[in-house]
């Protein structure tokens, strides 16, 4: 079963250690998807070497109106487990995947009153970091054909907020601040990846 999906509640050594640390999150994402494949693969180290801060309360992410427990909210749910709220999934499925809704999409996806495309199965499964088919099949919404894998940065990017679930809010900040130097670039902005020609 993939942590988050359905069935009883999710165990605290996977849930975020600190909900506060989500605001950090999707900032951590877009500059680590501009850094080179060897900075990126050397946040998720940097984080594992911060030393492992104290749960002070048990993670129990905020429902957004009467999700349905249905697919979208399943999956919107997994997303909150990778301590990201409805701007964060927007911010950060942007930048790794041709997905660009806007952020209060993500509600209406979770209360089940948008229907879960191929596209944006096939996106939440790369920034999930679970096989698009697996989680299609968990969902009941079958792909018709096998979708091309999700690009190093959108791997990246999973496996970067995976590991960055056992952050205090402080530290998140930190590692934010960090990828920020790392990517070395001041103008701010972020490419995103829109779909195209």
């Amino acid at each position: 079963m993939v942590p988050g999906l359905a069935g009883p509640a999710v165990p605290d050594d996977m849930a975020p250690l600190d909900a506060a640390a989500g605001r950090w999150m999707p900032y951590v994402v877009m500059d680590a998807v501009h850094l080179p494949a060897a900075g990126r693969r050397e946040l998720p180290q940097l984080i594992r070497a911060l030393p492992q801060e104290e749960r002070s309360s048990r993670f129990a992410p905020k429902r957004f109106g009467p999700l349905t427990g249905g697919p979208g909210d399943w999956i919107i749910r997994m997303l909150r487990y990778r301590n990201l709220d409805w701007m964060g999934m927007a911010k950060t499925l942007v930048v790794v995947t041709p997905t660009y809704p806007s952020a209060a999409t993500y509600g209406v996806i979770g209360a089940g009153r948008k229907e879960l495309t191929h596209r944006l199965l096939t996106d939440f499964a790369a920034l999930l970091g679970v096989d698009a088919l697996e989680l299609g099949a968990l969902t009941g919404v079958l792909l018709s054909e096998v979708p091309r894998p999700p690009g190093p940065d959108a791997v990246d990017a999973a496996a970067l907020l995976w590991e960055a679930r056992r952050l205090s809010a402080t530290q998140a900040e930190h590692v934010s601040e960090l990828a920020r130097s790392m990517r070395g670039d001041s103008r701010g902005g972020y490419l995103i990846n829109l779909p195209g020609p």
